[in-house]
Formats: C-alpha cells, sequence, structure tokens
C-alpha cells in the first residue's frame, strides 16, 4: 500500500490516529509523522496496519479462506499479544495476531468496525464462572468507563489482566480490582496506574 491508498483506507474506516497507534502498539506522534510523510513505517508496523486497513483478500490465493472485502462474510480482529491473565497478567509481548470474525457480529449485533474491537485469550480461573482457562474473549474499546461496573480487560501496572472493576466510593480516582471467583483477593489501583482496554462482549469458548 501507497501513502495515498493508506490516508484513503484510513478516511474510509474513519479511524483516529489513537485507533491505529493501539493496534500497532507506538505512539500516537508516530502515527502523525508516518501518515504526514516525515517517518517511515517500520516492517511490523506495516503488516499491522495491512490487517487493520483490510487491504488484502487472501481468499485469491487460498480458496477455502472466507473473503475479508466489504462484501466478505468475515472481518479481521487484531489480537493481543500474549494473554489477559485471570489471576496473574500477561505481558503482552509478542507479535499481534489477527482472526478473522463474522462481519455480523461486528457490524450489525455490535455496531462498530474491526478497530474497536480486540480478541483476547485469557488464562487462570479468577473469573471463573463467568470466563474459563482457555476462552477467547472479544472486547468492544470504546467502552472503557467503569462508571457502569463489570468485566473489564485492562492494564494494572503489573500485566493485562481481566477482571471486575469499579470505583472505589469516596476515594476519588481510585479503582476496586476484583474476581468472580471468591478464592481471590481484591485490591485497589489508581486510576493512573491502570490502562482499561475495553469491556467484555462477547466470547468463545472450546468444547
Amino acid at each position: 500500500m501507497d501513502k495515498a491508498a493508506i490516508r484513503k483506507r484510513i478516511a474510509e474506516r474513519k479511524l483516529r490516529q489513537i485507533d491505529i497507534a493501539e493496534a500497532l502498539g507506538i505512539e500516537q506522534d508516530k502515527v502523525s509523522k508516518s501518515l504526514a510523510g516525515t517517518r517511515q513505517w517500520k516492517g511490523d508496523e506495516m503488516v499491522k496496519l495491512i490487517a487493520l486497513l483490510g487491504d488484502h483478500d487472501d481468499s485469491r490465493e487460498h480458496p477455502d479462506t472466507p473473503p475479508t472485502g466489504r462484501e466478505g462474510a468475515y472481518v479481521d480482529i487484531p489480537v493481543l499479544p500474549s494473554y489477559a491473565g485471570m489471576g496473574g497478567g500477561g505481558t503482552g509481548d509478542g507479535e499481534q495476531g489477527v482472526a478473522k470474525l463474522p462481519r455480523e457480529l461486528i457490524e450489525q449485533q455490535l455496531r462498530g468496525r474491526p478497530s474497536d474491537f480486540e480478541l483476547i485469550d485469557v488464562r487462570g480461573d479468577s473469573m471463573a464462572p463467568d470466563f474459563m482457562h482457555g476462552d477467547q474473549i472479544l472486547i468492544d474499546r470504546r467502552d472503557r468507563d467503569p462508571r457502569q461496573p463489570g468485566a473489564f480487560a485492562l492494564w494494572d501496572d503489573d500485566g493485562y489482566v481481566v477482571k471486575l472493576v469499579e470505583r472505589v466510593p469516596g476515594k476519588r480516582g481510585w479503582y476496586r480490582i476484583f474476581s468472580a471467583n471468591p478464592r481471590y483477593s481484591e485490591y485497589e489501583i489508581e486510576e493512573t496506574e491502570a490502562t482499561i482496554r475495553g469491556r467484555p462482549v462477547w466470547f468463545a469458548r472450546r468444547l
């Protein structure tokens, strides 16, 4: 993809620079400079960018793969590198992958764009029975506000985790982090030490 094609696809999908930065795992200013032509995209960034923008139809090379074009039945969703812990946290290290999910689920049921979501593999039992070890959880990155308490994927200064989150009454700027499994202890953390990635809206489980 050349620069003009990238800018056109970004405009078509109404992506913000912050959306692109999060999907590529880089700072927003690097996205701005790359789009302006004062910085070159790195190889791994371009791979992730192409996956985000969906500028390919690999069904041409692999007939058994569902089409990914606008009229295709599936869309590409970024996958968090490594995993999110339901107990100990995941590091998020590694290459970001891409998964294919039904377009009808993303655009019709959840009323979003592929860039609004992220798929996360989870490990541990602290969120049982809500989520189980080995589940794949789809989070909506548009919903990051725990004023409505519930389950969230977040970075808690020690790793990526999936936990129940609520604001602490009477302690402005603090979150209460706790588990669905009562065997695990709750803890409190300042908002500045946590980064909420999104709220789970769908999950897949192996039988």
